[in-house]
């Protein structure tokens, strides 16, 4: 058992350890053996009606103690049918013409009879020695042992089967399946409690374990308050809800318990304090754990981007894109012609434009071949077009703002930005933009699949990307980045 190894191995951690530490390694342990011990116990509770017939066969003295604590008594009809064939048997053997041997023939007819009628057999659920019985009485009559639905019929058949003549009778004694004998010995009553409910005194067994849990949970609760572990005292219930639900005594939530042994496991796991984690046992099932995420992670992958790949191919892409992004259009400019006027208004923007455009003016001034034609000197011509381009762009630049803010320019910026998303979405180069997106979205999902189709646990000659097996060495190297190494030891045991 997992849980019993890594106890066993935490021992190695003890020898340097302060007193504190060992005293707190010590209680972690004894919680999980309680845990453990209490688990099987409602394991044993829960599946011993079940098995109750193979420890009457083999270990008789468990049921003789704990069919009390069940409320099991022999049934009253199957045992009173049992003894009196025994006393009827040795009263042939020991007086064959006894007048008594009628009256417990008659016995006999009367506890057969009520056994049928009655099905002894509902609550044990022995159904298949009644099924027994009832083919033994049906065939010594030559009838189906449906007919014995009839009270009168059925009667008849107890009174053939156990017949007068004393020869017979013991013969038929003597050949009495063994199968219906052991039948009346599994047999069983359970008795009721004044509730009405069937009586069960597990509880008694269960109380001791459950007054320990409530007090290993309310000193974990006021150490978690203490250590201000959370922010409201109330949230460590809420954390810790499988533990409370453990600790409800009712039947159906016993189960729950078996949530507390992996709690346990898991806080001496991450438990600077002990060594548990490091057993075989754990690193080969954390080992092929992970290699089974790892396999259904990748299939899970690969079928969404060949399912992505299918409809990139298809064209549901751009369908989609236009679907959703027509209905906006409008929104989408205003937006952007807001983006456009802060643009131009900006003064850095404004800025680096003036420097342009006084670049553009002065090459036009030296190179403008229509103000070389001019029949004026340079020395005169070159300084006035220079100022008056400058008087130009000055006065253009400083009317930009108040320009775009007036009604006529925000419908012009407005009318733009449209014009801008017409030649996207529906311009010429539309189509050569969108193979071109295409086939490099195609390209990244091959390279995409194909990276996930690699099996890196199977990659024998990569050790830096399969991890160690557990048996290997190096396998808690800490050099080797694919170990599972252990995490840091939490500040607050409780959690």
């Amino acid at each position: 058992m997992p849980i019993i190894s890594a106890i066993k191995n935490t021992f190695g951690a003890i020898g340097g350890l302060s007193r504190r530490s060992k005293i707190t390694l010590a209680w972690d342990i004894f919680m999980v053996w309680v845990a453990i011990i209490n688990l099987w116990m409602i394991l044993f509770d829960l599946s011993y009606l079940w098995l109750r017939p193979q420890y009457i066969t083999y270990v008789p003295v468990v049921a003789s103690i704990y069919d009390p604590i069940k409320g099991i008594e022999p049934h009253p009809l199957t045992d009173a049918l049992r003894n009196e064939i025994g006393v009827t048997d040795a009263l042939i053997e020991k007086s064959p013409h006894s007048p008594a041997i009628e009256e417990h023939r008659s016995k006999l007819v009367e506890l057969t009879y009520r056994v049928v009628n009655e099905n002894a057999f509902a609550r044990s659920g022995q159904a298949r020695t009644l099924g027994f019985i009832t083919e033994e009485l049906a065939r010594n009559i030559g009838v189906t042992g449906g007919a014995l639905r009839d009270n009168d019929v059925l009667l008849r058949a107890c009174e053939a089967y156990w017949p007068s003549d004393q020869r017979a009778l013991a013969a038929t004694i003597a050949s009495v399946n063994p199968k219906i004998i052991e039948g009346f010995e599994l047999n069983y009553y359970r008795t009721f409690n004044i509730d009405g409910k069937l009586t069960d005194h597990f509880w008694i067994l269960d109380l001791p374990f459950l007054i320990l849990f409530w007090i290993e949970f309310n000193i974990r609760w006021i150490l978690a308050i203490r250590r201000k572990t959370y922010s409201k005292w109330f949230f460590f219930p809420i954390f810790n809800w499988y533990d409370v639900l453990g600790l409800i005594p009712v039947a159906v939530f016993r189960p729950f318990r078996l949530l507390r042994a992996v709690s346990m496991y898991m806080r001496l796991r991450r438990s600077e304090l002990s060594n548990v984690g490091k057993d075989i046992f754990t690193r080969t099932v954390l080992y092929f754990s992970n290699i089974i995420t790892e396999e259904v992670s990748d299939r899970v992958a690969l079928k969404i981007l060949t399912e992505y790949h299918e409809e990139v191919s298809d064209g549901t892409h751009a369908r989609i894109i236009q679907s959703v992004v027509e209905p906006r259009k409008t929104e989408i400019e205003i937006v952007l012609a807001n983006q456009i006027r802060q643009t131009l208004t900006d003064p850095q923007t404004i800025g680096r434009l003036r420097s342009l455009l006084s670049l553009n003016l002065e090459n036009a001034v030296e190179q403008s071949e229509s103000l070389q034609a001019i029949p004026l000197p340079n020395a005169i011509l070159k300084p006035a077009v220079r100022v008056v381009g400058e008087v130009i762009l000055d006065t253009t630049l400083e009317t930009v703002t108040t320009t775009l803010d007036s009604p006529e320019g925000e419908q012009a910026v407005l009318e733009a930005a449209g014009a801008v998303l017409d030649d996207v979405f529906y311009g010429p180069g539309l189509v050569e933009m969108e193979v071109l997106v295409k086939d490099i979205t195609l390209q990244v999902l091959e390279h995409m699949m194909d990276v996930v189709s690699v099996k890196k646990w199977a990659l024998a000659d990569d050790q830096t990307r399969r991890p160690p097996m557990p048996w290997e060495p190096g396998a808690f190297d800490a050099s080797n980045p694919g170990q599972d190494t252990k995490p840091e030891p939490d500040s607050n045991p409780e959690t």
